[in-house]
């Protein structure tokens, strides 16, 4: 995979990791890791379409397994599963990120139509991000992500927007994710001076959920050639 792809989807994976800091947790912010923690592991298909820089994917099915603490398998329905090692976030994304993220609590927004906390985060001193300013959606009716935007250098702009569903009654996961990049600056592409532009979608889409089902450890032991998010 490009370079300039694999740097744009990691920011991704960091900023989809929601940027929870565990030294100054608000109060909405431990609602919504106690939500997502009630699932332990889950198996369930998975759709990806991607218009990216470089990277063209449509209808690419797969099957999703997931256990906690974010250990991530996916294997090809057809043919073969392709995800960029360092991009799409699989899994739950608040424990992920309580180690790279700060959070600062900005107040009430609406976002998506929605009624939302807003925050700021910032990268911990240790923690490479590509990206410049940042903002995080969460529902606070709910508990769960809605989104976030933020910057990247030269002005390019990206966002992701989360669809969460309660599934059997109790379990808030993802049955939408999607991803866009509006004139991100392509390392390497420098053109008279300067360097490209690109923009770009993904859209990952979670069906057939089963929750709970008690996964094998050996289930996320390398196998092959078939690529994982982790």
């Amino acid at each position: 995979m490009r370079p300039a792809i694999r740097a744009v989807l990691s920011a991704l994976v960091l900023q989809c990791g929601l940027c929870v800091s565990a030294d100054a947790e608000d109060a909405l912010i431990s609602r919504m890791r106690a939500v997502l923690s009630a699932v332990k592991d889950y198996r369930c298909d998975l759709r990806l379409d991607a218009k990216l820089p470089g990277l063209s994917i449509e209808n690419m099915r797969m099957k999703l397994y997931y256990k906690r603490p974010n250990k991530v398998h996916v294997q090809a329905k057809e043919g073969f599963a392709m995800l960029p090692q360092e991009g799409l976030f699989l899994g739950d994304p608040v424990e992920e990120a309580l180690k790279n993220f700060e959070l600062t609590r900005m107040g009430d927004s609406r976002y998506q139509g929605r009624s939302c906390i807003k925050y700021a985060a910032r990268p911990r001193r240790d923690v490479r991000s590509p990206t410049g300013s940042l903002r995080l959606y969460v529902d606070k009716a709910q508990a769960v992500p809605v989104g976030f935007t933020g910057t990247t250098a030269g002005d390019g702009e990206v966002s992701t927007v989360f669809e969460y569903r309660k599934l059997q009654g109790k379990y808030w996961l993802p049955v939408r994710t999607t991803l866009n990049l509006r004139n991100v600056e392509m390392p390497g592409s420098s053109r008279n001076g300067g360097r490209e532009k690109r923009s770009g979608n993904a859209v990952l889409v979670f069906s057939a959920y089963e929750v709970n089902v008690g996964l094998s450890d050996s289930m996320f032991k390398p196998q092959g050639k078939t690529p994982v998010n982790k």
